[in-house]
């Protein structure tokens, strides 16, 4: 009868004190997760899709393309607040190159008017150069202090190996938090 008490005591306490936790989806190269903010695949995101930093600080965005198909070229805006934050850098990233790919990657800055276009060419077949990948890296000082926004603007544009534009169902943000 002794051991009856203790093991519903037991029982009891790891029912009271356990706690069903929902995971948080917040990994911004999650399908799902792009989903819930209404962005549905072949998309461009940034990763991380937002960061808290100070400011005289730098953060690194990365472009990815999500489940782009038959890919043979882009023009890629960014658009940022060029009085909360800088671009030291733009780097290109591994998206195609692990097809054997080597593309052609340039972009230009316009540090009056806040924008970044980058330009990406494949040069050879891409009949079927499709996938998933980090696009390019922007590495920003941020300037002053306060909340902004990069965003990928609607200009941005993928083609195929006809030049006929590729439908991008969604272009993200990234939120700069800066103290």
């Amino acid at each position: 009868m002794r051991w009856i008490k203790q093991y519903i005591i037991l029982i009891s306490f790891l029912l009271v004190s356990c706690e069903i936790v929902e995971p948080e989806l917040n990994n911004p190269l999650d399908i799902e997760y792009n989903n819930s903010k209404g962005i549905i695949t072949p998309a461009l995101i940034f990763s991380p899709d937002e960061v808290s930093s100070n400011s005289g600080s730098n953060v690194t965005l990365k472009v990815n393309a999500l489940e782009v198909s038959k890919v043979a070229g882009a023009h890629i805006q960014i658009k940022y607040d060029q009085n909360k934050l800088s671009v030291n850098s733009v780097s290109q990233g591994d998206w195609l190159i692990n097809n054997g790919q080597n593309p052609v990657f340039f972009y230009e800055d316009d540090p009056l008017t806040g924008m970044i276009n980058i330009y990406y060419s494949i040069l050879a077949d891409s009949e079927d150069l499709s996938g998933t990948g980090v696009v390019a890296f922007i590495v920003m000082n941020i300037s002053a202090p306060g909340q902004t926004t990069v965003e990928l603007t609607s200009t941005t544009k993928i083609v195929d190996k006809d030049n006929q534009e590729i439908q991008l169902n969604g272009l993200g943000k990234a939120l700069i938090n800066a103290q």
